[in-house]
């Protein structure tokens, strides 16, 4: 061997001639002889030569005579062979390229092709290998450890997404942009989804394995089932040669079916070691970063925009919480915390849905299971990572807590973020100061209506809900402005306050908050 001591190039293909001209990481095998005209720039891409060279038998040793003390026409070709052999050398130790010299018996043109196809087989069983490591790659370390081991091998920015365009896997690159979103969804989606239907030029191999150009991205479909679910990008140069990077993006397109196929399965599948997980991340234990990989993956929460998390709670008509309720598995990911169903459900912003459309989704699914049931649900505001599912569920079970105190055993969907002031009295629920504040602000009222069987404190309750508005509150009590002008002065006169305040009027609804939340009654 010369140039290199080995070869240790990547080898993306063999080849026994130099016409047409091979591509750049070529081994070249090819017989003595036929590599007279190589120039240094026609090898400075290839990964390595090989050349047969004859083995030449001594005219002596082959018992004929010699002539003049020379050799014979054979031993007088092997000396120019060895004069070609010692110019590729200097060749292929300049460009820095493997020489493999083989001695070759018989026909050389045979042994060129038996070398040849020994490297094919020695490829396939890389390529095999490759395929394998890079599907167990997926399965062990999920898309981010498939995507740092593709980028030491392409050295190219990488990016794997959803056919939505949600980024799921990246390394230096960001999700497609905008403007060229439409070539992939309209044009390179529906061409594939046709000849899937169609199944009459391509297979679904063939399929998977084309690449597209859009832009300076090289993307390669991801296929599962009938259609396209997802990206694998590469962001490449007018240079590169697309042959060689395909050689490594194809098997980790691959890869990423096995890991889309898995994400397809029902969640109805999980384990109870699944489950134990997913109450360990909601309860705000930590978990390893394999135990979260293999969560997000298994319920697909790395491919949401948002997550949002339900306590509910099932109330008899006897108004005591259900026990033994055969909670769905399908498609809900739940699981039970201190007494409390908790449910996680995948949000999707481009929708525009609400949490209360996706509560109503929720509670219509339970009413199959509970149709003579009331159900009570907490909402926690929407989140975007799985890491922030603990915060998310505090406060869903907060708001469960606290619309139970506002709503009693009746029925209710309550979102931590529409509490607005209740949140902060739930904080110092038991502290005697709040107690306090509802007796100086409201209880001198409810003690004069249960005296006077007057009613000032429902008139007050239904101005403060009109925001303060004299013509919407009178309205809404069915009597004359002027009458409730009059209530209310008799209710600023009874509490000793300026019923046109604000200040005072803010007292005044954190009081009826209190009252609601305490379950108070007139004395």
């Amino acid at each position: 061997m010369s140039g290199e001591d080995r070869l240790d190039r990547t080898v993306m293909q063999v080849v026994t001639s130099l016409s047409p001209a091979p591509r750049a990481g070529s081994l070249v095998v090819a017989k003595a002889g036929a590599l007279g005209n190589l120039e240094a720039a026609e090898i400075s891409q290839l990964a390595g030569l090989a050349v047969i060279k004859p083995y030449v038998v001594p005219a002596e040793s082959a018992g004929m005579p010699s002539q003049h003390g020379l050799f014979g026409s054979s031993a007088l070709a092997s000396v120019g062979l060895d004069v070609e052999l010692q110019r590729l050398a200097k060749l292929c130790l300049e460009a820095e390229i493997p020489l493999i010299v083989i001695p070759g018996f018989g026909d050389a043109s045979q042994s060129a092709d038996d070398v040849r196809l020994a490297f094919l087989g020695e490829l396939k069983l890389a390529a095999t290998r490759m395929h394998a490591h890079l599907i167990s790659l997926a399965i062990s370390a999920g898309m981010s450890g498939l995507i740092e081991e593709l980028f030491t091998w392409v050295n190219r920015p990488l990016v794997i997404e959803t056919v939505d365009f949600k980024v799921i896997a990246s390394k230096n690159m960001g999700p497609t942009p905008v403007s060229q979103q439409r070539a992939l969804t309209e044009e390179l989606a529906e061409e594939i989804n046709r000849l899937l239907r169609s199944q009459e030029e391509y297979g679904l191999p063939d399929l998977a394995l084309r690449p597209f150009k859009v832009g300076r991205r090289l993307v390669f479909p991801i296929i599962h089932a009938d259609g396209v679910v997802g990206y694998l990008s590469a962001t490449v140069r007018p240079t590169d040669d697309i042959d060689i990077i395909s050689e490594f993006m194809i098997p980790a397109a691959l890869a990423c079916m096995v890991d889309f196929s898995q994400r397809s399965k029902e969640v109805s599948t999980f384990t109870a070691t699944q489950q134990s997980l997913l109450k360990d991340l909601l309860s705000g234990r930590s978990l390893s970063a394999t135990d979260q990989e293999r969560l997000d993956r298994h319920f697909s929460f790395d491919l949401c925009d948002g997550l949002l998390v339900f306590a509910v709670q099932i109330v008899t008509e006897q108004n005591q919480l259900a026990k033994g309720v055969q909670w769905p598995t399908e498609p809900c990911v739940s699981t039970e915390i201190e007494g409390t169903r908790v449910f996680v459900v995948p949000y999707d912003r481009k929708s525009g849905r609400t949490w209360q459309q996706e509560s109503e989704n929720l509670i219509g699914l339970l009413r199959k299971t509970v149709p003579e049931l009331k159900v009570q649900l907490g909402a926690g505001r929407i989140t975007e990572t799985t890491l922030d599912l603990p915060e998310s569920y505090r406060e869903a079970r907060q708001a469960l807590i606290i619309g139970s105190m506002v709503h009693g055993d009746q029925e209710f969907a309550v979102s931590y973020g529409d509490l607005g002031v209740k949140r902060l009295l739930y904080l110092v629920f038991d502290h005697p100061e709040l107690d306090r504040f509802y007796e100086e602000n409201l209880a001198p009222l409810e003690s004069y209506d249960a005296e006077w069987e007057s009613e000032l404190v429902p008139t007050l309750a239904v101005y403060l809900k009109e925001g303060a508005n004299l013509n919407s509150a009178a309205r809404a009590l069915f009597i004359h402005r002027h009458t409730l002008r009059y209530r209310l002065e008799q209710i600023a006169d009874i509490l000793k306050v300026d019923i046109d305040s604000q200040e005072v009027l803010l007292n005044l609804q954190i009081a009826f908050m209190i009252k609601d939340m305490k379950g108070k009654s007139p004395a």
